[in-house]
């Protein structure tokens, strides 16, 4: 049998636009349940549990309504068999006849516990009746799908023959209305690893998914996996409460900070301390307005020299906080100062403040789990109304490329900062704003092209030094080629000889400097005519 490379993937939802995106991204099938629908709804998927509709009904109607016979996958029914009222016979045949694939027991028991859970068992309206409606629903062609969460509850669906076990971790943990499941991932692993085993061994045949918890991103369902070779997986809550979250957050965020953006014409970015009109600093500019108007932790990552800091302070003044701005080394024993461990207020309780930790790939595995723990408990209010936000501090981490581990760890969203390498076409500005003051205030057309033609490994605190050694030597104001050539070596690159490689360094200079003719005849240290007439000789005119 040739090894599955995709793993299963079913959607349990609850509305049918967000069904019919889960088919077109390749869910395999589809589980309808009352969670989903009150997700939607704006309730926590955890209110399903409570007495507050008659829930088979709920379910039907929506799905009737907006996913039967419009979706080409298998559409799988979440039944509650702990409603007294329902004679279990009747039920299946009525979800047999109204088309669906098949039955999962969802709303479950299994999320209960202690003495109402015992209590429910002795009324015959718990875990076991949910087997048994499971057990009737293959003699009626339906496919089977159990939710369990112990090994004696995997027991009871393995006797009852059920084709799919769903080995759920509780309520998933993220977003605005997640409930900390108090499972780390290491350890659901090891659980489902343990459970898998153990079913393949009595049932091969056996399809075994994972679903909730600690789940609630690719990398983390892909961790669980790796470890226990599950077959699938379900999603509810990762697939449309999440997500549409963070959509509308991040989309709703980017009107309301139209203004920070820098428009077409403008000659820098409209926020403190950054300098460039790149693509590459527009597209900086525009993630940051995204997430200024959000509580989100924010991982600030890019080489050293980048600008991290200066980023960090931008993200600060351009939130509109009030507060201190604050800086940490994470290589330094900073907890005390973070959570006020035995000395003053904690720093993450700052109201209206930011704190910045820079060096985060430094910051030991304890702490990390810590900074974690806050966050997940409630500290931040990541997807808050804003006068229901916690007054507390902005955490913002400055971290080296590969920053994706702590960025998923923290919950906290990436901002790339691209190095001096990528933006060249900046640096007229940029070394314009870092001479600003000094008595070097420009720099020679051909100084500028030295300068240009140079990978800057050091990005932004190279070239600052650089400008500032060449400052001093400066005469009359201005930067000389020899200046710079003093600390970088001589200018190797010379206009090329043949037609060919001249058209495309005129092309390249052109591209630099955004087309415009006076900046790239400036760059290539020729005059603006003689630039007009190697264009008109080259064909570059249009």
């Amino acid at each position: 049998m040739a090894k599955r490379i995709e793993i299963l993937v079913g959607a349990a939802i609850g509305l049918g636009m967000t069904a019919r995106a889960a088919v077109d991204g390749g869910a395999d099938f589809l589980l309808v349940l009352s969670a989903g629908r009150l997700r939607v709804m704006g309730a926590p998927s955890l209110s399903c549990m409570l007495p507050i509709r008659d829930s088979n009904a709920f379910t039907d109607a929506f799905a009737r309504a907006e996913i039967l016979d419009r979706v080409a996958v298998p559409v799988f029914f979440g039944a509650a068999a702990c409603d007294p009222r329902e004679a279990l016979p009747a039920l299946l045949g009525r979800i047999r006849d109204a088309g669906y694939h098949g039955i999962a027991n969802f709303p479950t028991a299994i999320h209960l516990d202690g003495s109402f859970r015992t209590a429910l068992e002795a009324a015959g309206l718990g875990f076991a009746r949910e087997v048994a409606m499971l057990r009737d629903a293959a003699s009626q062609g339906l496919a089977t799908l159990g939710y369990a969460k112990t090994r004696a509850e995997v027991d009871a669906l393995l006797q009852a023959r059920v084709q799919r076990i769903c080995l759920n971790f509780g309520w998933n943990s993220g977003g605005s209305q997640g409930v900390p499941s108090g499972v780390p991932l290491e350890a659901a692993a090891e659980r489902a690893r343990r459970l898998f085993a153990h079913i393949r061994r009595r049932a091969p045949g056996t399809l075994c998914f994972v679903e909730g918890g600690p789940i609630i991103d690719p990398a983390h369902l892909q961790q669980v996996c790796e470890a226990s070779r599950a077959d699938g997986y379900l999603g509810g809550s990762t697939l449309d409460r999440l997500p549409l979250e963070m959509a509308v957050m991040q989309t709703t965020s980017a009107f309301k900070t139209t203004r920070l953006l820098p428009q077409d014409g403008d000659a820098a970015p409209s926020l403190p301390g950054l300098v460039g009109r790149s693509q590459a600093a527009r597209q900086l500019v525009a993630r940051i307005a995204r997430l200024v108007a959000t509580d989100l932790p924010i991982l600030v990552e890019g080489e050293p020299g980048s600008g991290r800091t200066t980023v960090a302070r931008a993200i600060h003044q351009a939130s509109g906080r009030s507060g201190t701005l604050t800086f940490l080394d994470a290589r330094q024993d900073i907890a005390p100062r973070l959570f006020g461990d035995g000395g003053p207020a904690a720093l993450l309780a700052l109201r209206h403040s930011t704190l910045v930790i820079e060096g985060a790939d430094a910051l030991p595995p304890l702490l990390r789990a810590r900074l974690a723990d806050w966050i997940e408990r409630g500290s931040f209010s990541r997807f808050a109304k804003p006068s229901e936000r916690s007054p507390g501090a902005r955490l913002v981490l400055t971290h080296p490329p590969g920053g994706e581990a702590l960025a998923r760890a923290l919950s906290a969203q990436r901002l790339v900062v691209p190095p001096l390498r990528e933006r060249l076409e900046d640096l007229p500005l940029l070394a314009r704003a870092m001479l600003r003051g000094s008595q070097a205030g420009e720099l020679e057309p051909a100084a500028l092209r030295l300068l240009m033609a140079r990978s800057w490994p050091g990005n932004l605190r190279e070239l600052a030094e650089v400008l500032r050694r060449a400052a001093t030597e400066g005469r009359g104001g201005r930067i000389t080629l020899a200046a710079l050539e003093a600390q970088l070596g001589p200018a190797s690159a010379a206009p090329p000889a043949s037609p060919l490689d001249e058209r495309a360094w005129i092309l390249d200079a052109l591209r630099r400097n955004r087309f415009r003719r006076g900046e790239t005849a400036a760059f290539l240290g020729i005059a603006r005519k003689t630039l007009y007439n190697r264009m008109r000789r080259l064909g570059l005119e249009d």
